[in-house]
């Protein structure tokens, strides 16, 4: 039998150290040259955005950074356009550790879609971090099963155990700074234009008929796909174009393209009964509930049945998992969900409702570089959707790429005849404004210095905090905050060593001063938090008192390197020297 790559490697290795052995003494330095291959220094990458898109995210990576590096890890911060990011950490899953901001709507049933192992290998915010674990799987489960506070009980005891296992690390959530002037439109709502509805609350003042947005998000003006992960985290510009059966202006559901939505938990599953309102898509066709049928089945499968593998949507895909089918009856549409509560269920009814149309032709195979999907995507998901088709309050104009979106009202829509039964009074009826030209500016303290010219009437992608004294400095602009649900994070590879240590995470996790870091970096307008969800959600262990559970090995900011280095070395690591090492490529 001849001897196998390990065997002849070890013989080559034993050869060359008795050749050298027998030449001055020289074994040593063989032995050295061979324990420096083994013993490199643990190296990480973190992927984030440049500055002039999120200031927040980039002073995050910058302070983890900075202290594993004085732990002796070799780190790079990566900055990427915001849709290069998503691509490489929501669909080809090449990063290590990711830094930036979760577009949460603070509902528990998120966490599913975030951790659950069943969505491991699919794109999008399903599960990004390649996270498994049996007891938080057990407990994303039960918290679609239970009510009341049973739920609240179980959604708890899943905080507790995320914080344990870490698979990402909470920071902070940062209020949504806006900034707005009224001479021309008025009503703006605390922290901006942050939801679709909040541009049907505006009232013209005067003769303006254009509204002027700013926003410093180049995705509006070259993508408009709804379906599209890595352009859909931030401007919610998309969302003026297609509707959603309900929609949630202010913290409670309201019927929308659905007129109403009839509820029925007998028969051994939750049930709804779904009428619509009568509406047109944009090219003219009827709105029609053939077309909520299809939604659901598309989203689900963007093959419609013609791979080997389902192709579901990276985008909203915890919300379809909901329905288990929509079919029409009579007119009207049919549903029956996954759960039992209606109050989890609703989640399903937020998804864009699209035409069919024109999205059934887009069910064949995608083959694009720099996607790189686990069984495959499909045309649907990958298109730029170059003349959307909606059925929205606002219609699509014109766009020039990296510079301005321009829409106009779609009078057609229910909203101007009014069929508004079921919703509130400020915003039940069309737009103040006739056309809304979106601006784009290269940063945030550009969008400030545009409102200050009068050359734009609001902020639609907010604000960070060190643009509130040149706001409130200005007389003529409003400053706009509110708290938010959104929180930032560390996000884990968990796919990759040493990230897939657990152990190694929670050392990681300390080194992140939240206190200090509320203060240096969101300028004071953000909470520090552990826990990814607010309010009732949390258990009293990780309700912030100004300390951690994985608290800070540091103190006012600054990190206790000895404390540090004692921390990995307790998870199992080991120093060369000053140097953080790994054996091989591990």
């Amino acid at each position: 039998m001849s001897p196998g790559p390990a065997l002849r490697r070890r013989a080559l290795l034993a050869g060359a150290a008795g050749s050298l052995a027998a030449a001055s003494g020289c074994v040593g330095e063989l032995q050295n040259l061979v324990g420096r291959e083994r013993r490199r220094q643990l190296s990480l990458s973190i992927a984030t955005v440049p500055a002039s898109q999120d200031a927040y995210a980039i002073r995050l990576a910058n302070h983890l950074r900075e202290n594993l590096e004085s732990a002796g890890i070799g780190v790079s911060v990566s900055p990427m356009a915001p849709d290069v990011l998503l691509r490489e950490v929501l669909v080809n899953h090449r990063y290590d550790i990711y830094v930036g901001r979760y577009p949460s709507r603070g509902d528990p049933d998120e966490l599913r879609t975030l951790l659950h192992s069943a969505y491991g290998e699919e794109a999008g915010w399903q599960n990004p971090f390649g996270f498994s674990s049996v007891a938080v799987d057990d407990l994303l489960e039960e918290q679609r099963t239970v009510g009341g506070g049973e739920r609240v009980a179980t959604v708890r005891r899943l905080q507790d155990r995320v914080v344990e296992l870490q698979p990402f690390t909470v920071v902070a959530f940062a209020d949504h700074i806006a900034a707005a002037r009224t001479e021309r439109f008025d009503g703006w709502m605390a922290g901006g234009p942050t939801r679709p509805t909040d541009y049907l609350r505006l009232r013209r003042d005067g003769e303006e008929s254009t509204l002027r947005p700013v926003v410093n998000d180049v995705r509006p003006t070259k993508n408009w796909n709804p379906l599209a992960v890595e352009y859909r985290n931030r401007s919610r510009v998309v969302d003026l174009l297609y509707e959603p059966l309900v929609r949630w202006p202010a913290g409670s559901p309201v019927p929308w393209l659905a007129r109403s939505v009839d509820w029925d938990e007998g028969a051994g599953s939750l049930t709804a009964t779904v009428p619509l309102r009568e509406t047109p898509w944009h090219d003219g066709e009827p709105v029609t509930p053939a077309d909520v049928a299809f939604t659901y089945e598309f989203l689900t499968d963007t093959s419609l049945g013609g791979m080997d593998t389902p192709v579901p949507t990276p985008w909203r895909r915890g919300a379809v998992s909901l329905v288990d089918d929509a079919t029409v009856r009579d007119g009207t549409i049919h549903m029956t969900f996954t759960t039992d509560n209606p109050a989890i269920a609703r989640r399903a009814l937020e998804v864009p409702i699209l035409p069919e149309h024109v999205w059934s032709e887009y069910s064949d195979a995608a083959d694009l570089a720099g996607i790189d999907l686990v069984g495959g995507t499909t045309e649907a998901l990958v298109r730029t959707n170059e003349d959307p088709v909606g059925s929205g309050p606002l219609r699509f104009v014109s766009a020039t790429t990296d510079r301005s979106l321009e829409l106009e009202t779609f009078e057609s829509h229910f909203l101007y005849r009014g069929d508004t039964g079921g919703i509130p009074d400020g915003i039940a009826g069309p737009p103040a404004f006739d056309r809304a030209a979106f601006t784009v500016a290269p940063s945030e303290d550009a969008a400030a210095e545009l409102l200050e010219a009068g050359d734009a009437d609001a902020t639609a992608d907010g604000l960070h905090a060190g643009t509130v004294p040149r706001v409130t400095r200005t007389g003529a602009l409003s400053l706009l905050v509110a708290r938010a649900e959104p929180f930032y994070l560390l996000g884990y590879n968990c796919r990759r060593a040493p990230l897939s240590n657990q152990r190694f995470r929670r050392v990681v996790a300390r080194h992140v001063d939240r206190e200090s870091l509320v203060s240096s970096a969101f300028g004071g307008y953000a909470d520090p938090a552990e826990a990814a969800l607010k309010g009732r959600w949390v258990p009293d262990v990780l309700e912030w008192d100004g300390t951690a559970r994985l608290s800070f090995l540091g103190e006012d900011g600054d990190l206790d390197v000895e404390a540090a280095r004692a921390a990995f070395r307790e998870a199992g690591y080991q120093y060369d020297g000053d140097r953080l090492v790994t054996r091989g490529t591990a």
